[in-house]
Formats: structure tokens, sequence, C-alpha cells
């Protein structure tokens, strides 16, 4: 079937639901009976700290990025709560925002010591199979004072405190454990500034970061949020003014545009972060502030790596929609915001001709970079014949009847079960073209750039969409 020029609610529906699929594939830890991804099994039980998220394709559990996308989705299920309701995703967002929370609450294992990471990832990295099936090493590396850490400890506050919010009405006892822990990170990062990844001797090159200042206000705002507590709120100021203001912005995602999100400090026509922050796929709407590459379908400004594309211009989205909430309705900017969002978000959803969601859509993804959904079906045994085959993933494509399912907001019965049935990565956006000013995409499954997919590639999209719907 020809892909949509654009996309409406039923659409956004269905894809926001197999985005929480997606992150119920990514569990670690012992799986409860409710998981819905029947191919996967329990793993990693042995772990320093159980539970969790696998990162991307591969099996290490990575703090930084976890925090990150249990900050996005509680974010989102709390601004955009009616989204969710019309999705029926409420109930899946909180499970999803509580899973990994637990897991970053459980990871302060003393007074003074973080697990921020586990899996050594050149060991895990030289594995391909089942996550269940993973005999290797599992180091755990360990923070504490003398490794100042305030980028992810400040990153893993704001995570536990808006889950904290978000699960307050369901069990406020949970909720105050989750506050605690992030008021306690919060101030060891603040009190012990630092790098994490600059910090820990022979730290692996995975997800290194060079500033912290932004995390902590971030972090700030969130517990300001929570508290109600003005000290949170003026130290949120601090740290924004101490890292620059909006002269010092990232080149894309900025936690300082997030953190004046959170403290209010976006006004028209003053953005406080807007000016040349964004990096959007293909030709939006122009908006004050916002100055979107001249080609028709960059997705990146020329700075920035060919890596994880799709992420960022899904995360300009959501934070497009949460900067439009702040402005009333009928305004130029605000429809300018929604215009923005809604065209990266299409772009992914296939409105330049593919569709960048494993499982879903017009020639979608059939063989991403992820071990797990590599493997064929149990018994056979899964290892690098899985990554060296050229084929499809496993079952990766539905019976031929039901290849436009998507296009129906009521695909028949049949193909419901079929399609639960596939052992596919459902609802996984895959990190995309290689911009700037090029489109080009493999689907080839050692592309491990353009084609992996990971949980903080997903997480401002599922707010994204969550947006689209509110």
């Amino acid at each position: 079937a020809a892909a949509a020029a654009s996309f409406g609610a039923s659409h956004y529906k269905q894809v926001l639901g197999l985005s929480y699929l997606f992150y119920e594939a990514q569990r670690s830890g012992a799986l409860p009976a409710s998981n819905r991804v029947g191919w996967r099994r329990s793993c990693n039980l042995r772990d320093r700290v159980v539970g969790g998220y696998l990162d991307a394709g591969d099996t290490i559990k990575h703090g930084l990025t976890t925090a990150e996308t249990v900050t996005f989705l509680a974010w989102a299920a709390l601004d955009f709560r009616q989204g969710h309701a019309t999705a029926a995703q409420v109930g899946h967002a909180k499970r999803a925002v509580k899973w990994g929370a637990d897991y970053l609450a459980a990871c302060r294992t003393g007074r003074d010591q973080f697990v921020g990471l586990i899996g050594d990832p050149d060991v895990d990295h030289s594995y391909w199979g089942r996550p269940d099936e993973y005999t290797g090493e599992r180091r755990a590396y360990l923070w504490n004072r003398t490794t100042p850490a305030s980028d992810l400890l400040g990153m893993t506050s704001a995570a536990l405190a808006s889950a904290s919010i978000l699960l307050r009405p369901d069990n406020a006892t949970h909720a105050n454990l989750l506050l605690a822990r992030a008021k306690q990170l919060y101030q060891w990062g603040a009190d012990v500034p630092g790098i994490y990844s600059s910090s820990f001797p022979g730290y692996p090159d995975v997800y290194k970061s060079s500033r912290y200042l932004d995390k902590l206000m971030l972090a700030a705002a969130w517990l300001h949020r929570a508290t109600g507590n003005t000290t949170y709120l003026a130290q949120a100021h601090k740290h924004y003014n101490d890292a620059g203001g909006r002269w010092q912005m990232a080149p894309y995602i900025s936690w300082r545009i997030a953190g004046a999100l959170l403290t209010h400090r976006l006004r028209e026509p003053d953005t406080a972060g807007w000016h040349g922050g964004c990096c959007p796929c293909s030709s939006p709407p122009r908006m004050a502030h916002v100055h979107p590459p001249r080609r028709r379908s960059s997705c990146l400004p020329p700075l920035l790596p060919q890596w994880g594309n799709l992420r960022h211009a899904t995360n300009v989205a959501f934070f497009a929609l949460l900067y439009a909430q702040h402005l009333p309705e009928g305004t130029r900017n605000r429809a300018a915001a929604i215009a923005l969002a809604k065209s990266q978000v299409d772009y992914a959803l296939g409105s330049a001709g593919r569709s960048y969601v494993v499982g879903w859509g017009t020639n979608p993804p059939l063989r991403c970079h992820h071990r797990g959904a590599s493997c064929p079906d149990r018994p056979a045994p899964c290892g690098w014949d899985a990554f060296n085959n050229p084929g499809p993933n496993p079952q990766a494509r539905p019976p031929a009847p039901c290849l436009a399912w998507h296009h129906s907001p009521l695909p028949t019965l049949s193909c419901l079960i079929a399609l639960a049935l596939l052992q596919v990565l459902k609802g996984a956006l895959v990190a995309g073209p290689k911009g700037p000013g090029d489109d080009s995409y493999q689907d080839v499954r050692p592309d491990y750039v353009g084609n992996e997919v990971a949980i903080d590639y997903n997480a401002g999209f599922t707010g994204a969409l969550a947006g689209l719907l509110q």
C-alpha cells in the first residue's frame, strides 16, 4: 500500500501502544507473567542489581539512558495523560516507568555508592544471542565520592522525582521512597561535582558525557515539581545560569530546555533555549526562534554525529509539544510547534515513503540490529549465524492479507493473532537516515549506527505520540 502523506490519531494510538510493547521486550530481570512479549524470557538474574532495561540491541544496562528514558516516559504520562488515556495506555505507561524507576532506586547500593553500568560493553558485544542464554561476565561499574558523577546522579534524580509524581496516586509509600532517593542522589551530585565518564578510571567508550550542570538543573526542577519546595527552584535557576544560560545550548535536546520548561522560564518571545536548537527531519513550518536546516530532508545539522538521527528528531517533537502547552490557544507559535512535532513523528512513521518503526507501517525495518529479535524460534540455537543472516529477522513479516493492517483502525482478529505471534520487536524506532541532507538508510543487521534500536531512541518518540493525541 502507498505511504500516507500524513498520519492521524488512529495511527498514533497504534504506535504508542507498540512503543510500550517495545519496552516490555527490553526488560531485564525476572519477567512477570503479564509480560506481553512471548519470545522473551527472564535474564540477568545474577546482576549486582537485578531488573531494569536492556539498553539497545545488546545486553548491557546503563544508568544514564535508563534515567533519561524513565524521565521522558514519566513526563509524557504526566503532561499528556489525556493522550495516553485516548490510546488506553495509562497503565502501560505507569508500568514502564515503575520498571525502570525501581531499578534506578536499587542502584544506590550504599550511602555513597551507585551502580551506573552493568555489563562490560567489550565483553557484551562479543556475544550474539538471546539475553537469557548469555553466560558471560556481568561487571558492575560503581561510582562513589572519589569518582564524581553529577550528570549520572542528576539524571537519575530527575527520573526518580518524576516517577514519584506519576506513581503517587497508586502507592504513596512507594512514591515517598523514590522521592527520598531522588533527593539523596541530587544532593550527592551537587556536593561532589564532576562528569561520571571522566572520573571513572578506564571507563568504556559508551555514552560519555561532556556536561553536568544541565542534569542537575533538570533534577532540581523535578524535585521542585515533586515537593513544591522553592529552594529547588532557585537551585535549578542557579544551575541554568552557571551553565551559561541560553547562549550555551547543546546542539540538540538540551536539558536546559527541559529544565526551563519545568521552571516556567519559557515565555514568548524569549524562548530560553529554542534558539537554533532544533534538528528536524523533512521541511517543517518555521516558527520563531527555530531555524531548521534548508535541505528538504535533513534530520540533523552538520555539527551532529550521524547516530540515532530519528531519536534527536523525535526528541525535538516531544519538547515542541511540551513547549506548545505553555502557549495560548490559537497563537502562531503554538500552531508552528505542533506542526513541527507532527512533521517529525510523521517522518518516522513513513511520510517520506517508508516506516522506521519495526513491525508497523509501509516497508518497515525487517533486520534491526538487535540480538534477541534476530534469533530463530526456540529451541533452535542462536548465535553469530543469526547476525550474519542477510534475511529478515525470523517471522518479521505478517501474512500477506495483513500487510496493510495499519491502515485500518480495526484490523481483523486473525491479523491481530498473527501479529501477536510474530517474533518481532514491534514498536522499536530504528536510528534512521544518515542526515544532514541524506535520507539514505539501509535495512541491514550489521548497521548499528543506522539500524539499531535503543530505549532512549523510543523515549521522546513515545512522548511525542502521546502529545499529538493530547
